[in-house]
């Protein structure tokens, strides 16, 4: 359950960001190398911010799969 609230917290932190930067215009200055480098920054921030909160809201439910598989059961 952790894992779908994170993934909701995801989705709406993205859904913010592409908000500021629609609002921004970013699209209309794509040929100035300032808004690229700033547009770029920001993608890095919503990325890194993006596994942050799943990482803090997911816990270690992620991993549980690896826990409950049987060792060796490769079949």
């Amino acid at each position: 359950m952790r894992t779908l609230q994170a993934v909701g917290v995801m989705a709406l932190w993205t859904i913010a960001f592409l908000g500021i930067m629609n609002w921004l215009n970013v699209g209309a200055h794509n040929r100035e190398w300032y808004w690229a480098l700033g547009t770029a920054l920001m993608f890095i921030v919503m990325i890194v911010g993006n596994f942050w909160i799943f990482f803090a809201i997911g816990k270690e439910e992620p991993w549980d799969w690896v826990k409950n598989k049987e060792s060796g059961a490769d079949e």
